[in-house]
């Protein structure tokens, strides 16, 4: 027993600061209407990881491969502020569906080019949490607190911003804080992916949201479900890798979607 908590302690704190960023990220991205914006970013953050990787040779998790991600994740947040501002005759989801799709070619294409490719890919789509370091986990502890702390202290703006998402409300979005909220987002998806993969990320970003807008309709409501609900499936699912010997990234993902599914048809009866 005592080796099994020394062993998925890591994983467990790390998992833990996860759901606290991404299940409050995730209720803006369900408010906003823009689910894929997050799986489009990570998208990204990879693009800019392998980009390193094949340019300069660097490793994940060097100080080349995060100013690389970050900067590509940094550019993609201009451009979605500046398209949801300026183009309205797109959906804005369609938007981010192309960059996707042009972010993953282009992560397929660099792949294809880099020698070990396919370990890179199933890396970037699984991560490698369960082996996290102790220095990762406070990296990501102090990013994760001052991204956390620029929220709360405009928490304000930002909320008042994912809920005039709606077409009459058009002329209150503002490009800059738009700006700040997709940074923001791009900043912490950017250290997360190569620990806990594209898939994890998703699924902590839109299932928790998800599950808690079956349930509750104010954002206090709601951000308690989400916590509750992703803290129960994810500790299931780190219970469930160690035990059959199973990947962690997938096995927390199954958890949740699990999770989901039993919440929508408890809410349909």
């Amino acid at each position: 027993m005592m080796e099994m908590f020394l062993f998925l302690l890591p994983p467990f704190v790390i998992c833990v600061l996860m759901i606290l960023m991404f299940g409050y990220l995730g209720m803006h991205v369900l408010k906003r209407e823009i689910i894929f914006i997050d799986i489009a970013l990570v998208q990204i953050a990879a693009v800019g990881s392998i980009l390193a990787f094949v340019l300069w040779h660097a490793e994940e998790g060097s100080l080349t491969a995060y100013l690389t991600s970050f900067g590509c994740t940094g550019l993609a947040a201009l451009f979605y502020a500046c398209v949801g501002k300026h183009i309205r005759n797109i959906p804005h989801e369609a938007v981010i569906g192309v960059t996707y799709a042009i972010a993953a070619a282009a992560a397929l294409f660099m792949l294809a080019l880099a020698a070990g490719g396919d370990v890179h890919m199933e890396h970037m789509l699984t991560g490698s949490i369960l082996w996290v370091k102790w220095t990762e986990i406070m990296i990501c502890t102090g990013a994760f607190a001052f991204v956390g702390l620029f929220h709360y202290i405009f928490r304000g703006r930002f909320i008042r911003l994912s809920e005039c998402m709606e077409e009459s409300n058009h002329h209150e979005k503002s490009p800059v804080w738009d700006f700040w909220f997709y940074l923001s987002m791009g900043f912490v998806i950017t250290l997360a992916v190569r620990l806990s993969g594209v898939l994890m990320i998703f699924s902590l970003l839109v299932m928790p949201a998800t599950f808690s807008a079956l349930f509750a309709e104010s954002w206090r409501s709601r951000l308690r479900i989400a916590y509750i609900f992703a803290l129960v499936a994810t500790v299931a699912g780190l219970l469930f890798s160690y035990r059959f010997d199973f990947s962690c990234g997938p096995s927390v993902v199954s958890f949740l979607g699990a999770g989901l599914l039993a919440g929508i048809i408890f809410r349909k009866k």
